[in-house]
């Protein structure tokens, strides 16, 4: 687990918003080390970080990095993208949803895409903040 170089992004476009956040309802999907949503809640949101529920060692990482950031408070929730669940279900009305890096294994995309149309349609006025890095060059030849 590290630093995606879409969370620093992220994170800056955060703190450069950082007057609009307090009080704000944040969700963060996929946050692994946490870095947007830690920074999002040191700037006075009320932040959910989640990982997938089927890897309980991302979920540990979500909150050691609360911890380590004198942030025990936040809440960690195991959401696997393309299931509802009970955490799922349960999760209160959010302002944004901040998503870093999700979309890069292209089998996940319409599981992600399932979740985030389920968030949104629960809560339609909803902002997704999101980075994504191209890794993979796909040419496309048109002949005529």
């Amino acid at each position: 687990m590290y630093v995606w170089p879409c969370a620093v992004v992220l994170a800056q476009y955060l703190w450069f918003h950082r007057r609009s956040l307090p009080g704000k309802a944040i969700l963060e999907i996929g946050a692994g080390v946490s870095l947007p949503g830690i920074l999002a809640a040191k700037c006075g949101a009320e932040v959910i970080l989640s990982d997938s529920s089927e890897l309980p060692h991302c979920l540990e990482v979500c909150r050691q990095s609360c911890q380590m950031n004198n942030l025990p408070h936040l809440q960690v929730v195991g959401l696997t993208w393309g299931h509802v669940s009970w955490d799922l279900l349960a999760l209160p009305p959010q302002d944004i949803i901040l998503a870093s890096d999700v979309f890069f294994e292209p089998e996940d995309f319409e599981d992600i895409l399932a979740t985030m149309y389920f968030l949104m349609h629960k809560n339609p006025k909803v902002q997704l903040w999101s980075t994504y890095q191209v890794r993979r060059q796909v040419w496309i030849t048109l002949t005529f």
